[in-house]
């Protein structure tokens, strides 16, 4: 399963997209990619479709891949059996509402997250045990392979 999780941050970049790293993940998205979200990113997703395109953009896509049975939906039950350690935890720079994120990524089957969210970049580099890959830029992952 080809999957990738991609912040709410990184969804503007997805509106009337010039840069074409974006244009490339977008169409590999349309063409074979699985997106990983929770309810929680679903929700930041709505929040963002209020007034501007970018919700509308990535509304679109996750329309288009949950009809064609490539949207990874990690439930707040299975994300709940995902137990960060206190120990881990307490190591955390990111925002705990974040956390969230962190299972998700962790939970999909190639670990790969787009953030501009630095914090949370280095948390799921660095989480213990797991060999995950997050980056800032599209062309930073291997998502194609």
């Amino acid at each position: 399963m080809k999957d990738i999780f991609v912040d709410n941050c990184v969804a503007k970049n997805f509106a009337n997209p010039l840069d074409p790293e974006y244009k490339a993940l977008i169409q590999w998205l349309f063409d074979e990619g699985f997106l990983a979200v929770s309810n929680k990113l679903l929700g930041e997703f709505g929040r963002t479709s209020g007034s501007c395109a970018v919700g509308t953009n990535i509304w679109l896509i996750v329309s288009h891949l949950q009809t064609r049975g490539r949207l990874r939906h990690f439930s707040n039950s299975q994300l709940a059996g995902f137990a960060i350690p206190k120990r881990v935890a307490r190591k955390l720079q990111s925002n705990p509402a974040d956390h969230v994120h962190i299972k998700t990524v962790l939970l999909s089957h190639r670990k790969f997250a787009l953030t501009l969210d630095a914090k949370l970049y280095r948390d799921i580099n660095w989480y213990p045990g797991h060999k995950a890959l997050a980056a800032n830029r599209p062309q930073h992952i291997p998502y194609r392979g």
